[in-house]
């Protein structure tokens, strides 16, 4: 060997890519943390995403105005008003018929109830060549 002349190693490729794999996913999880901290990054930016009223990605920005975890929480609370309330309509269904009965039967309301159909009618009659009009009475 002479003067300028280098000292040459043979290593195994298979080596170098073993320890530089090694070393490259020994840094991948210490930028990345532990697992339970990576996974409560990910779960906090899919609920703070924003998405249009209907919980998805619009194509528009300007829909996208909502967190994914507001809209979520807003259907189940609408649902779970949905089901109380319904619960009480049917509880309480009796006393709710009875009432519209009696507003039915006030003197005032019974006018505008007539004055409604007879105008329907009368709209229908002018703008439909044939006008079918049913009428029936439920005698219970």
């Amino acid at each position: 060997m002479g003067e300028n002349d280098l000292v040459s190693m043979k290593i195994d490729d298979g080596i170098v890519r073993s320890v530089l794999e090694k070393q490259i996913q020994a840094a991948i999880a210490a930028n990345l943390g532990s697992q339970e901290g990576l996974i409560a990054k990910a779960v906090t930016i899919a609920l703070r995403d924003k998405v249009s009223s209907n919980g998805t990605k619009s194509k528009y920005d300007s829909d996208n105005k909502f967190d994914y975890l507001e809209v979520i929480s807003n259907r189940a609370i609408q649902a779970a008003a949905k089901e109380a309330l319904c619960d009480w309509l049917a509880n309480n269904s009796k006393k709710i018929r009875n009432a519209v009965l009696t507003e039915i039967k006030k003197p005032a309301r019974q006018k505008s109830l007539a004055k409604a159909f007879a105008d329907a009618v009368e709209t229908s009659i002018k703008t439909n060549w044939r006008t079918d009009v049913s009428i029936s009475f439920d005698t219970q």
